[in-house]
């Protein structure tokens, strides 16, 4: 501006309009008389005008006092008094001076209403165009909008006990077939199909009776007032076994979780059995990983007592035991955080409630808080050394990973947001290149050189991402367009290019290699499968039009998790190992890709626009997955179908499997069978082979329970069992009746 103001005056009168416009005028005081000695006055000092005063009594000078009259020199004080004329003169002065500020400050005012006026007018121009140019771009598009019954649901009892389930609940799932949920739930079924479900109910209370005896912990162990340690050092099998458990937990879980410095822990591990004293951390830790290295040794183990395994019921419910009797500075050692986490994965096995995890794992996230596991070691360099900072890191990384994977099978919101910690990834580096006295670390290895910490490494390279998945599957109501979601779905398949790069497919005779390679790839794709298809999940299986990427990309990696066991050979001899684990720690994803692969399904079949474009017309079921990837033959009816109904084999084949609901099950074969189409009649005709399956499922697992049904009776019978064959257990004469359980007669409407 040209009018001569500096910035900060403009600014100034920008702010206060009022003040800068009617510029204050000076006022003239008028002079007091003048009342104390001259000499005081010269001197400024207090004068008690006295005659003489006490200052000039003191000082013993000469005390006068100016005559009426006298004129005093303003230099003697500035209360003197002036001559009128003087007055007048200032006067005069002043209020011309206050006129000329007056007009000066009233037009350059008026000049900055007149620039902010223009400034204003530009802008209000700018953003309507723009608004105009982004409704135009944006107008074919819409809002993302999923139906609520098809991505929550909450359960209500007597009006007070609620339960949420989020968008993977088959619950929810069930939501998208209304004429599956209608045959389910008629009342007026056939006398045939009626009976089928008795029979199913039947089983169900029976096997849920079963299963709840067979996670209950022997009571003789828990309530005995022996001390702690000396049970959980009874309830551990021969060392034999010991060796095999604790082998198939390093291999199968100690990879993306790294709670252990292996090195470490196989030296406790070795000096224990050679009658050595450990830490009191230690046998509680031991136990754990045993429960978890027996569930993946195949089904059924851990459930039940039996002479080469821990039950893992007891072990997990002592492990519990001994962490909530510590106090104190024991809370915060990092043996008793290994410990909780440990404790965790354990009763995970046994224990198929996400929330109960998810609530208890927001404990420990908080424990970890405390313990400062949230902020790099580095910020406390002189006090932690660079082993223990990496083992820190380690340990917070696996607890990310653990909340990041329960926030999204709750549908819940993560316990730690992405800016609430500063503490960095761990290094690309095998424990045995680092010991408790390593004075500096070495530096990382090569994302592509296999460690022991390089399946963590990479996936803490992709957490940023899943975070900000789950906070947006969290609040999907919010989002006003497709973009963030397409986004993170264009950096995750970048990251499927990533693995596909870092760990290639192999084709070797050492089969031992192979299946080494294949878990890792699994384990890297799966880490990233999962918030891939939880994200694209309330869109894709909606009747919204939602871009084609979308719809599939989740045709695609819903096929791909199901058919990872398809890389391996069948005739292997630890094929059967490796699908169990397979089942074990994918069952939930394995059920809702099932279910949405149906909904594709239903989609083609009765001739709907194609579920994968809003703008293609489908002629035929081919043309759909076609359209919807580039590989058809993958995609095709009949390829869907067969991987349906394989999946349906596999969850009948583990019908007594801890966690498997089956409700879950009755609720796939329905959904199924009416996805394929026909007339009602040859629906209601697979529904009944479907139903008829799993009545005739292989239920009696040797050393386990057999089911015998008929229309009206129900009867579980478990075998004799034998005394449990741990080091302790003869003491506390421990064994298990023969025992027989009864089914209630009921529709299975009342199941859900």
């Amino acid at each position: 501006m040209d009018n001569g103001k500096s910035p900060a005056s403009v600014h100034s009168s920008t702010k206060s309009p009022v003040y800068s416009f009617v510029a204050p005028s000076r006022s003239v005081k008028r002079p007091r008389p003048v009342k104390s000695c001259l000499e005081c006055r010269k001197r400024k000092l207090r004068c008690d005008r006295a005659s003489p005063c006490s200052q000039c009594q003191k000082a013993q000078r000469q005390c006068r006092y100016a005559a009426e009259g006298e004129v005093v020199s303003l230099s003697d004080g500035s209360d003197a008094e002036t001559p009128e004329r003087t007055v007048k003169r200032n006067r005069a002065a002043v209020s011309q001076e206050s006129n000329q500020r007056d007009a000066s400050s009233g037009s350059n005012y008026a000049a900055v209403l007149e620039e902010h006026a223009n400034r204003l007018e530009r802008l209000e121009n700018q953003l309507l165009s723009r608004t105009s140019s982004i409704a135009e771009s944006s107008a074919p598009a819409q809002r993302p909008a999923a139906s609520s019954l098809t991505i929550r649901g909450l359960t209500v009892k007597g009006g007070l006990r609620t339960r949420f389930f989020g968008q993977m609940s088959t619950r929810v799932l069930v939501n998208l077939f209304d004429e599956a949920k209608d045959f389910m739930f008629a009342r007026n079924k056939s006398s045939d199909i009626r009976e089928m479900f008795m029979n199913i109910q039947k089983i169900h209370k029976a096997l849920q009776d079963e299963h709840r005896k067979a996670t209950a912990p022997i009571t003789v162990f828990v309530d005995s007032m022996t001390p702690i340690q000396k049970r959980m050092a009874d309830v551990l099998p021969s060392r034999a076994v010991c060796d095999a458990l604790l082998d198939v937990y390093l291999h199968g879980s100690e990879t993306i979780y790294r709670v252990l410095h292996i090195p470490t822990f196989m030296r406790q591990y070795n000096q224990y059995w050679e009658g050595q004293t450990q830490p009191d951390a230690f046998l509680p830790q031991l136990l754990s990983i045993l429960c978890v290295g027996y569930r993946y040794v195949g089904a059924g183990k851990g459930q039940y007592p039996d002479r080469e395994g821990i039950h893992i019921p007891t072990a997990s419910s002592l492990v519990r035991t001994w962490l909530d009797s510590l106090r104190g500075k024991q809370l915060v050692e990092f043996s008793t955080l290994q410990a909780e986490i440990l404790q965790l994965m354990a009763q995970r096995m046994i224990n198929p409630q996400n929330q109960e995890s998810w609530t208890h794992l927001g404990l420990i996230v908080r424990m970890a808080m405390t313990m400062g596991f949230h902020r790099d070691p580095s910020e406390f360099a002189q006090k932690i050394s660079p082993f223990w900072a990496e083992q820190r890191r380690k340990l917070w990384y696996t607890i990310l990973e653990l909340d990041v994977h329960m926030s999204m099978q709750c549908n819940l919101p993560c316990c730690i947001r992405e800016g609430d910690f500063t503490c960095q990834p761990p290094r690309n580096l095998n424990d045995e290149d680092i010991h408790p006295g390593t004075e500096q670390l070495p530096p990382s290895k090569p994302i592509d050189q296999d460690t022991d910490s390089r399946v963590q490494v990479f996936a803490a390279s992709t957490l940023s991402m899943r975070f900000r998945i789950v906070d947006i599957i969290n609040r999907t109501d919010t989002l006003q367009d497709y973009s963030q979601v397409l986004e993170l779905g264009n950096e995750l398949e970048r990251v499927f290019e990533d693995i596909r790069y870092i760990v290639p497919p192999t084709h070797s005779n050492d089969m031992q290699e192979v299946r080494r390679r294949w878990m890792t790839r699994v384990v890297l794709d799966m880490n990233c499968r999962r918030p891939l298809l939880a994200l694209y999940r309330p869109f894709a299986l909606s009747d919204t039009d939602v871009p084609q990427q979308i719809v599939t990309g989740y045709l695609r990696s819903s096929m791909i998790l199901l058919c990872y066991l398809d890389e391996l050979d069948p005739q292997s001899p630890d094929y059967h190992h490796i699908w169990h684990m397979h089942q074990l720690v994918l069952k939930q994803e394995i059920l809702q890709a099932a279910f949405s692969v149906c909904y594709y399904m239903k989609q083609s079949t009765h001739g709907s626009v194609s579920p994968t474009s809003s703008n293609v017309k489908s002629e035929s079921a081919e043309e759909s997955c076609t359209i919807a990837s580039e590989s058809s033959i993958m995609l095709s009816l009949p390829r869907l179908k067969s991987v349906v109904q394989k999946v349906l084999d596999t969850m009948n084949r583990r019908i007594r499997e801890i966690g498997t609901d089956l409700r879950d099950i009755v609720s796939l074969t329905v959904v199924y069978n009416t996805s394929q189409g026909g007339t009602p009649e040859q629906k209601r005709e697979a529904i009944k082979a479907g139903l008829q399956a799993i009545l005739d499922a292989d239920i009696a697992v040797p050393d386990t329970t057999t089911i015998e049904y008929d229309a009206t009776q129900l009867r579980l019978r478990k075998p004799h069992a034998a005394v449990y064959g741990g080091p302790g257990y003869a003491e506390y004469g421990m064994c298990l009746p023969t025992t027989y359980y009864r089914g209630t007669e009921s529709d299975y409407s009342g199941i859900r």
